[in-house]
Parts: structure tokens; C-alpha cells; sequence
């Protein structure tokens, strides 16, 4: 078993800082909304609330209407 360490540093302006694996792991959840129709309505919350955290959009958004 090998410890990563996940670092992406969020500002108001959007991610500033990520190491290789914040960086990965910041493009898989960006890959990941290319499933966003799919999911469910729990799993399109806890998505948005992902990218909220991530800066990924607004706080007073969704990835996507429907």
C-alpha cells in the first residue's frame, strides 16, 4: 500500500496550487461530468457540491440544468 498526497489549494480565483495527484484526481471529476445526465439526483448534489468545494463552478450553480 502507497500514501499519496492529494494537494489542491482552492482561492477565489479558482484551484491555484496541485500536486500530480490533486491535479489527477481534479481532472477525473472533470471527466466525471461527461456522466452528469446519468447519475442520479443524489449523485448530481453530491457532484455540484464537489465542484463547489473544487471551484469548479459557482456556488449558486450546477454543473448543469435538467
Amino acid at each position: 500500500m502507497t500514501n499519496r498526497t492529494f494537494i489542491i489549494e482552492v482561492k477565489e480565483d479558482g484551484v491555484s496550487k496541485v500536486n500530480k495527484y490533486g491535479d489527477k484526481l481534479h481532472s477525473l471529476i472533470d471527466d466525471l461530468g461527461w456522466e452528469y445526465q446519468r447519475m442520479g439526483m443524489s449523485g448530481r448534489e453530491t457532484y455540484d457540491e464537489i465542484c463547489h468545494l473544487l471551484g469548479m463552478i459557482p456556488e449558486d450553480e450546477v454543473y448543469m440544468e435538467i
